[in-house]
């Protein structure tokens, strides 16, 4: 008669942890296998009918453990994918909440791209501005003589031409500084809740195997 276990998925994940190092002491330990002469009454200080007898044992100890681990396995993915939790104000399923746990670091190189390339820009136009009122003036001079003796008319026909040419601007098609506002908010948030949210959820969530 198959008797059915309920337990948490917290005491789940700490049995699955022992499973793996009992199953790895157990494929490590066991003989499948032997040779000797074929003469031999005894391996191992044991008759061969004890020692097949030790063979099969070990084979079913480690098949025993993989079932039950896989068993326990199943479960734990199934709720994880039924269970939700609110994180950081967003609903999802406890496999999302994971998958995000781990694919953050995907978020967070965008960010920093964004951050870096940002303040790449910016050093950039206000480098290049910087020499603008200097460069201005050159022009200017070039072209009109002594900036005095030339008509108003033509200083700011020229100098609207020369800031229309040469002034450099910011392209933000995304609105940038709001996109990593928004995105470095976001992490901040997930990665403050997702934690203990999910310990939460993992204490009081029940699988039967």
């Amino acid at each position: 008669m198959t008797t059915t276990q309920t337990m948490s998925i917290h005491r789940a994940l700490s049995e699955l942890k022992t499973l793996n190092d009992r199953i790895a002491k157990a494929t490590q330990e066991a003989d499948f296998i032997a040779t000797d002469r074929k003469s031999a009454q005894k391996i191992n200080g044991l008759s061969i009918e004890d020692y097949e007898k030790t063979i099969q044992a070990g084979f079913d100890k480690t098949m025993s453990l993989i079932e039950r681990r896989n068993s326990i396995k199943d479960a734990v993915v199934q709720s994880n994918a039924a269970t939700q939790v609110t994180v950081a104000g967003e609903t999802m399923t406890v496999a999302k909440a994971i998958e995000r746990k781990t694919s953050i670091q995907l978020e967070e190189n965008l960010l920093a791209a964004m951050v870096f390339k940002r303040r790449k820009a910016i050093n950039r136009l206000t480098m290049e501005n910087d020499t603008l009122t200097q460069r201005l003036e050159s022009y200017l001079t070039e072209i009109l003589g002594k900036k005095e003796n030339a008509k108003k008319e033509e200083v700011e026909l020229h100098t609207k031409s020369f800031m229309e040419r040469n002034e450099f601007v910011l392209i933000d098609p995304l609105n940038l500084d709001k996109r990593i506002d928004e995105l470095e908010e976001s992490i901040s948030n997930f990665k403050t809740e997702v934690d203990a949210v999910l310990s939460e959820s993992n204490a009081v969530t029940q699988i039967s195997i």
